[in-house]
């Protein structure tokens, strides 16, 4: 868990205070709101992980603060804290894809268990794909650093795998002729070099790989185009 963010909100002070420093054991960063609203507008900007929320807060219940941010967003994870098991609450907490829905007072213990249990959670639902389809025929895959074609693999040489491995690692990223050429080569040499060396490099490329898979973005480097 301590590579994941959490967002903590109750009104309760004492309660909040308590708890924030339990999870500040487990988590990279911790997030504390005294209110639903103030809840809502930590959440749009530090984009938390987790969040365990107070069913009973001001301004924005934890349930009504939950449909909120489903509306966009399925994969962050949700624990609901409530003084009271209430059926209708249930069934309408069913609908948020909540990862638990905690009566209070919780263990520490059993917080600990939800907590462990959303962050497994939230690491399957976000798990990057080492797999990247340029079209329905051409795959390239970051772990093994191949490149295929109708399962059947592409012979790369050694500069062209590392062009493949620098444009796949940050998807959507811009790379910069000077960044491409000192991860091929090691060095930043004279740009004109660089840039017709890698040129080069680019040319042989697109003759194995889908047209505009590599994509040359004007006075600002290359970027790697999936299906």
């Amino acid at each position: 868990m301590n590579n994941l963010t959490i967002l903590y909100a109750e009104d309760e002070d004492q309660t909040r205070e308590n708890y924030a420093k339990f999870l500040n054991k487990y988590f990279k960063e911790v997030y504390t709101a005294s209110n639903g609203k103030e809840a809502l507008e930590l959440y749009k900007n530090k984009k938390p992980n987790i969040l365990l929320l107070d069913i009973n807060m001001p301004f924005i219940n934890g349930l009504q603060l939950a449909k909120e941010i489903r509306i966009k967003d399925k994969n962050t994870r949700i624990i609901i804290l409530t003084a009271h098991l209430e059926q209708d609450k249930l069934l309408f907490a069913a609908e948020l894809n909540l990862t638990k829905y905690l009566p209070k007072p919780v263990t520490r213990s059993e917080l600990k268990s939800a907590l462990l249990e959303a962050s497994n959670q939230y690491k399957e639902l976000n798990a990057v794909s080492n797999l990247i389809n340029l079209d329905e025929n051409h795959l390239w895959n970051k772990d093994t650093l191949k490149l295929f074609k109708n399962n059947e693999e592409i012979k790369l040489t050694k500069h062209e795998i590392l062009l493949f491995d620098i444009l796949s690692s940050k998807e959507n990223r811009i790379f910069t002729i000077d960044e491409i050429s000192f991860h091929l080569w090691n060095d930043i040499e004279d740009y004109e070099v660089s840039s017709n060396k890698l040129k080069d490099i680019i040319k042989r490329v697109r003759k194995k790989i889908p047209k505009n898979s590599i994509e040359n973005v004007y006075a600002a480097g290359y970027k790697l185009n999936k299906m």
